[in-house]
């Protein structure tokens, strides 16, 4: 597979995994969540590791998706697709304080921030890779 289809790839990969993100926050503040994945209450941690995990890979996939390019007010250590999704999961998080069935969590809030951080990492080290 050439560069050019790997981009594609990686493009309908993160696209994918970002609508899977939001039909996952549509049935959490539907109040189903528990119905859907009950296993995570069952292992320590295990609505933490799933926040690190998701954004982790979303984080990933999002940086491979859109490399190359700095914006100038951000610090360098921040890509645009990490502020990106750093302000899309910040209002996320704030928007639970308003839905009866969620419940705004400072700790989801730094594990959505870990997960992105491990991500964008990975991406930095298998950015030459997957070019």
């Amino acid at each position: 597979m050439n560069s050019g289809r790997y981009a594609v790839a990686i493009r309908i990969a993160a696209l994918t995994f970002g609508l899977l993100i939001v039909a996952a926050v549509t049935i959490a503040n539907l109040g189903y969540g528990a119905t859907w994945w009950p296993f995570l209450d069952r292992i320590p941690f295990g609505d933490k590791l799933g926040h690190i995990g998701i954004f982790g890979i979303f984080g990933f996939l999002c940086n491979l998706a859109v490399p190359g390019f700095r914006l100038r007010f951000l610090p360098r250590f921040i890509t645009p697709a990490t502020f990106v999704l750093i302000v899309l999961i910040s209002l996320e998080e704030l928007s639970q304080a308003y839905i009866p069935v969620r419940s705004c969590d400072f700790f989801d809030w730094l594990a959505d921030l870990t997960g992105l951080a491990i991500g964008q990492i990975a991406a930095g080290l298998n950015s030459r890779r997957f070019r």
